[in-house]
């Protein structure tokens, strides 16, 4: 999952060598860096992918699809405020 994997390996190394973003799914391939010899360190894309049965909105709510990628954010509101 997103949990700031690509930032903990940033801060481990000293130095911005791993992409990251606020959003899931930055990294896109698993991605290895040598910190020493006897210590490698990997990062790897934690994204769950969506089920089909998972209404849209429900995915955004739930996290598992960025807001920015719909066609109609307000979809996604309207969605919920109907339920509150």
């Amino acid at each position: 999952p997103n949990v700031g994997k690509s930032s903990t390996m940033n801060a481990l190394l000293g130095a911005k060598r791993v992409a990251v973003s606020s959003h899931p799914g930055r990294t896109k391939h698993y991605q290895t860096h040598v910190m020493c010899p006897s210590l490698m360190l990997c990062d790897c894309p934690g994204l769950v992918f969506p089920r089909l049965d998972v209404s849209l909105p429900m995915q955004v709510l739930f996290g598992s699809y960025p807001i920015a990628r719909c066609r109609d954010p307000y979809a996604v509101v309207r969605y919920l405020a109907e339920r509150v």
